[in-house]
């Protein structure tokens, strides 16, 4: 189980990286890295990609801090503990794969471009939660109805 955590810990921190990097190039105002292809600019530079003037990828950013945080938290906790940091990781990872389909509908359907970078925080998104998911609802998770009562 401790691999699996680590894997975790690891993708929040990709997903950090990536995030950041997006925030920064963001704030310089110059174009994110994506060979020939120019969405990423263009998404980058849209009009979604700032929320009360804050870039998305400036909040994305505090998200992944914080799953990164959960998930290495979760590495050192006892077992009870470690349900419960389970719990809130799924939690905030799902709210971000719901804000990443968002994201994603936007880049496909209004802006008519795709970020290579937006993917692959996508691509994380989705892996998380579906790790955190097979950690609550697989063969080892503890019994919720036997503690609910």
């Amino acid at each position: 189980m401790k691999r699996k955590d680590s894997f975790v810990a690891t993708l929040a921190a990709l997903g950090l990286g990536d995030s950041l990097y997006l925030a920064m190039v963001h704030w310089w105002g110059e174009e994110p890295q994506c060979g020939a292809y120019a969405g990423c600019a263009q998404v980058n530079a849209s009009s979604y990609a700032e929320i009360f003037g804050i870039p998305v990828a400036a909040l994305g950013s505090a998200l992944y801090l914080g799953i990164l945080a959960l998930a290495v938290w979760r590495l050192c906790a006892p077992t009870r503990r470690w349900w419960q940091l389970t719990v809130l990781l799924h939690e905030l990872v799902l709210a971000a794969v719901v804000f990443m389909a968002y994201l994603t509908a936007v880049e496909l359907l209004v802006l008519h471009a795709v970020c290579y970078w937006c993917l692959a925080l996508a691509g994380i998104s989705i892996t998380l939660l579906l790790l955190l998911a097979t950690d609550l609802f697989g063969s080892t998770s503890p019994n919720w109805r036997s503690r609910a009562g």
